[in-house]
């Protein structure tokens, strides 16, 4: 089991983490205005991925402190040294920046890159947890944490509980701002101290009999191009569709608790 205390301790440092990650990057508008126009892009990107990549390692370090105590806290005696996660790949954090920038409203650019931010730290320590998972001797098991407020996508994904990591890059999808928590736990039964996943599993088959009929109905009457546009890589194009129709009717139904 994990302790209530040990995931507090982690989640209070990878919040504050991206915390000041975030103002880090809102203060970017003010130290990029008055450079040329024509400067502008390539700066903010090599600034963006800068302080990508310093806030990346600290939460890389904050998820092997989290490993590394929860695996002691578990008894576990086959040596093991955790290591770090790469940091985000180049060519997605210039994608981040050329979706983001205009070219004429740096104040937007900044404010959308300071979601997306987080959500580029947040995966490195989501792989670096999975990546010591996968290689540890002791199998650990892996599950989602979402945190208060989380969005329909984030309760959907804890619905699943703790699962294999071999199977967590199936599941593992952040968006921009997302704050959930991956764990590890090495138990054989693995559990969190005060987390009920079981709650996220009865939300989502609530949704899911909520619109299942009606999303058979509305996917009979699509055309094939249309059914085409759901398709994407490693997942039925009807399947993709349902999954995004069960996720905005938990979003609903979490708004309105």
């Amino acid at each position: 089991m994990i302790s209530r205390e040990l995931f507090e301790r982690y989640a209070k440092a990878i919040d504050a983490n991206a915390d000041l990650l975030q103002a880090a990057v809102a203060q970017l508008e003010a130290k990029l205005s008055g450079i040329p126009p024509s400067e502008v892009e390539s700066a903010l990107t090599t600034a963006y991925m800068a302080l990508v990549a310093r806030y990346g390692s600290f939460a890389a370090a904050i998820a092997v402190d989290f490993y590394t105590r929860q695996r002691e806290a578990s008894g576990v005696n086959s040596a093991f040294v955790p290591e770090l996660s790469g940091t985000a790949p180049a060519w997605s954090l210039r994608w981040d920046v050329s979706d983001a920038y205009s070219g004429s409203d740096l104040a937007k650019a900044v404010e959308k890159l300071g979601g997306r931010s987080v959500q580029r730290v947040m995966e490195q320590a989501d792989e670096t947890l999975l990546q010591n998972a996968r290689r540890d001797p002791a199998r650990p098991k892996w599950a989602l944490v979402p945190h208060s407020g989380a969005c329909g996508w984030c309760a959907m994904l804890a619905s699943n509980g703790f699962v294999y990591a071999s199977e967590a890059t199936a599941n593992k999808s952040r968006h921009p701002n997302c704050r959930c928590r991956p764990v590890v736990d090495f138990d054989g039964d693995p559990l969190l101290e005060g987390y009920d996943h079981s709650r996220y599993e009865r939300e989502y088959f609530k949704a899911r009999k909520a619109i299942e009929d009606d999303a058979r109905k509305e996917w009979a009457a699509m055309s094939d191009e249309e059914r085409e546009r759901w398709r994407v890589k490693g997942k039925g194009a009807y399947d993709h569709y349902l999954r995004n129709r069960i996720t905005a009717q938990m979003d609903t139904r979490r708004a309105g608790k």
